[in-house]
């Protein structure tokens, strides 16, 4: 296999759990913009409406990781290395122009504009403005949320902070590790202990 087949692996079938993955979360954040927006809504009366966004996100990740972590295997046991400096290439060119974009306009263009003013949270983005500002620029918005309020029409972002922080560190430790089973293991390990963990806080 070479190394442009390595980049044109395609699992077709998983398309329909993505179509179920994005389902979820479009009918979540109808039902809760919904709300925001004071209209008739079901995001309070049935619970699974809040939960099934978090399950479609979940479902996302998990696919991310699968094919991130076989295209990994598949380079490894092809070229008998990962070329961390490529994948790396690789994600900026695919996420980071959009991801900016995003940024930028929901910065220093929306929050401007009258019509789309989401109450109260469009002025709340002024409070911590520049610490909110460089954490989403360095790709913690998922920290900012935790930190401070929601960020009208960039905080849908924190799963792409999320992801780009898997990204950085999975190659890295795929690389530098003999037994991919052991690893595996452990980081299961690691975040069941933490969740167990967070529970009981």
């Amino acid at each position: 296999m070479s190394d442009l087949n390595i980049k044109k692996v395609y699992f077709p079938n998983l398309n329909g759990l993505r179509f179920i993955a994005a389902l979820l979360v479009i009918i979540h954040h109808i039902e809760q913009f919904k709300k925001i927006f004071g209209l008739e809504n079901i995001y309070d009366q049935v619970p699974f409406v809040q939960i099934i966004g978090k399950l479609g996100v979940v479902l996302f990740f998990v696919l991310s990781g699968f094919l991130i972590t076989y295209l990994l295997l598949i380079e490894e046991e092809v070229t008998s290395k990962i070329d961390v400096k490529k994948f790396y290439l690789r994600r900026l060119l695919r996420i980071w122009p959009l991801y900016y974009l995003i940024v930028v306009i929901s910065f220093f263009v929306l929050p401007y504009i009258s019509f789309l003013e989401v109450a109260p949270y469009t002025k709340q983005l002024f409070t911590s403005y520049n610490i909110k500002l460089l954490l989403f620029l360095f790709f913690l918005p998922n920290l900012a949320l935790v930190l401070f309020s929601l960020v009208p029409f960039a905080s849908q972002s924190w799963s792409v902070g999320v992801e780009e922080q898997f990204y950085l560190l999975w190659p890295l430790l795929m690389k530098n590790s003999k037994n991919k089973l052991r690893l595996l293991l452990g980081v299961i390990l690691v975040y069941f202990f933490l969740n167990l963990e967070l529970q009981f806080l």
